[in-house]
């Protein structure tokens, strides 16, 4: 399979401005599927430069229906520049290794130093693919994990109308604050019961505010299991799950 990456370059605009200009560029001899390499530019409320993978499954370009999506958060040991390095773990390895994985993959790189908490940027990658490429809109799920299980929390939890549902894996200090936005969305956790970063007990304490809030999360506690939990993207229940849930529609925008 063919290796690309994508780049965002977001700059501040020089008036105030509610314009929004974006330019997407495809490689010449790129292939119609796979993973490629586009440049975007858009103006939004602050300066953003962020890279991101892009996984189209095999059959999209033989199809007209609108296809899932899954937005990606790696975990803390993949922060960077070197974006080539995302595709040997998590979901990433998994979808170069299966070219007919049944969903579209938006994988973003975090800047070294930082954690998940720009949704603007996220955001903004999201409004590129959904509005280049054929995404159902409705079933836009987000899924991480350790800092990338807590990002995709905190992601819902500041874009609940986005998201139909989120996967969240070994997610490093969880907030119980999040609770009642998280409740409005499918959620699944998955933990190792000897995990040494974030201990059992706090993904339970999530889960049962989430459940006071009124939402109906799924915990799965993976017995004898530390943090490294990433196999869990092997699972296949998990994508069987994913593509039933859809959103809900929270507010008219999208």
């Amino acid at each position: 399979m063919k290796i690309a990456f994508h780049v965002f370059i977001v700059g501040i605009a020089a008036i105030l401005s509610a314009n929004v200009s974006a330019q997407a560029v495809k490689e010449s001899g790129s292939t119609p599927s796979g993973q490629q390499t586009h440049t975007l530019q858009r103006e939004v409320p602050h300066k953003l430069q962020i890279q991101y993978l892009l996984f189209l499954p095999n059959g999209y370009e033989k199809s007209s229906d609108r296809w899932p999506l899954i937005l990606y958060l790696h975990g803390g040991s993949l922060r960077g520049e070197d974006i080539g390095q995302m595709m040997k773990l998590g979901l990433d390895e998994k979808v170069e290794a299966d070219p007919n994985f049944p969903f579209i993959v938006v994988s973003p790189q975090c800047h070294k130093g930082e954690i998940w908490t720009d949704v603007d940027a996220l955001g903004a990658v999201l409004d590129e693919v959904a509005g280049t490429h054929r995404v159902d809109r409705d079933r836009i799920y987000v899924t991480g994990h350790s800092m990338g299980g807590r990002g995709a929390l905190y992601a819902a939890y500041k874009m609940p109308d986005r998201f139909a549902a989120v996967v969240s894996l070994g997610p490093v200090g969880p907030i119980t604050a999040w609770a009642e936005k998280l409740a409005t969305v499918s959620l699944w956790l998955f933990q190792g019961q000897n995990d040494q970063f974030t201990p059992l007990k706090e993904v339970e304490e999530l889960v049962h505010a989430v459940e006071l809030a009124g939402g109906h999360p799924q915990l799965t506690v993976l017995p004898g299991r530390d943090h490294y939990i990433l196999d869990v993207y092997d699972r296949p229940d998990i994508y069987k799950w994913l593509v039933q849930q859809k959103r809900k529609h929270l507010s008219t925008s999208d």
